[in-house]
């Protein structure tokens, strides 16, 4: 973000007609003094105070490489499979106790040992050849072989294995897909939120932003259904947008809060879309209430002072925003004999006029 000057009776003018300008909060504010506020030795002169102000820039946030995220990923897998493989190889070790204790039994049968080794080797191994091909031919094949303790033992393995690789390869491939899935939707999300900025190196010009303010607070009126017409004005530097029609108070607001709110609202709208390189001034006016509220501060700013000349005795304003404070300190600067001077932070800022150091 570029580097900004403004000037001001004090320091504090000239920071709350740079928060203006840039149309950031105070928080988001980042300034140097460049020169205080000072008079001539006779008081007949004064230099206002000079500062330079820009938006604080903030940290990118870190975001976590998809190397990084598949390989967490991999050794989660990885564990799931071992803990799945070492739960089948005990159930597979019982399995094959039971078989052993029944082939013990068998022994004593004249006999039928070689029966029932014969009858066990064979039924396990149908059952693994059936799960691996489901076909009768290899059932028939196998049950020709003669092997008793081989083949039960292989097909216990064989069973055991592919009921692993089932089931590790299932979760794997679901949980990957579920967080590609998520990733892509949280960047997609992302992508829609962001506005199209403008090119880079090139300032927004007033113009540019008179249509978008204009879209903005068009759409919003007709939200609130409320029916104006909304035109803009660009003076020199500064662009003025100001929507006119009948019955518009729920756009203004208490002493103009909402309408100050809406004026905010498109000073963040312009930064964004301009990166925060966008030139001029910016005001959003709703039924010509500011103009109204400018004329009645300057009357009160002058009899304010005018009574602050007559008894010496300054006098603290209600707290006001810095648009109405701005008014008050232009008006009274242009008075001899009285100063201004703001006060207190935030909603309870104030200004204070106070006869002038001699």
């Amino acid at each position: 973000m570029e580097w900004i000057e403004t000037t001001g009776a004090t320091v504090d003018d000239a920071k709350e007609r740079a928060l203006d300008r840039l149309g950031v909060a105070e928080d988001e504010l980042e300034y140097e003094i460049l020169a205080e506020a000072s008079r001539s030795m006779l008081g007949l002169k004064k230099t206002d105070a000079r500062l330079r102000a820009r938006v604080r820039p903030r940290a990118p946030r870190q975001r976590v490489e998809r190397r990084d995220r598949d390989r967490s990923r991999g050794r989660r897998g990885d564990r799931s499979r071992a803990g799945k493989g070492k739960g089948n190889g005990r159930n597979d070790g019982g399995q094959g106790d039971g078989n052993k204790q029944r082939g013990d039994r068998a022994k004593k049968g004249d006999g039928n040992r070689q029966r029932n080794d014969g009858g066990q080797g064979d039924g396990n191994k149908q059952r693994g050849d059936r799960a691996k091909s489901g076909g009768g031919e290899s059932k028939r094949a196998d049950r020709a072989k003669p092997s008793a303790g081989s083949s039960d033992g292989d097909s216990k393995e064989t069973s055991s294995s592919r009921r692993r690789g089932r089931g590790s390869g299932v979760s794997g491939e679901a949980r990957t897909g579920v967080e590609s899935t998520s990733d892509d939707r949280a960047s997609a999300g992302r992508d829609e939120i962001v506005p199209d900025p403008a090119p880079k190196g090139e300032q927004m010009e007033l113009e540019t932003q008179s249509e978008i303010v204009e879209a903005f607070v068009t759409g919003l009126l007709d939200e609130m259904g409320l029916d104006a017409r909304v035109v803009s004005t660009i003076e020199d530097d500064r662009l003025s947008v100001e929507a006119q029609g009948l019955n518009l108070g729920r756009a203004i607001g208490h002493r103009g809060e909402t309408v100050r709110a809406i004026t905010e609202i498109a000073r963040t709208i312009v930064q964004r879309r301009s990166e925060g390189d966008a030139v001029g001034f910016l005001s959003v006016d709703v039924g010509g209430y500011r103009e109204r509220r400018r004329t009645f501060l300057e009357e009160f700013a002058r009899n304010q002072a005018d009574a602050v000349l007559d008894d010496g005795r300054a006098r603290a304003l209600e707290p006001m925003g810095s648009a109405d404070r701005k008014v008050i300190h232009d008006t009274v600067s242009e008075i001899d004999g009285v100063e201004t001077e703001s006060e207190g932070s935030d909603r309870d800022r104030r200004v204070v006029i106070r006869p002038g150091a001699d």
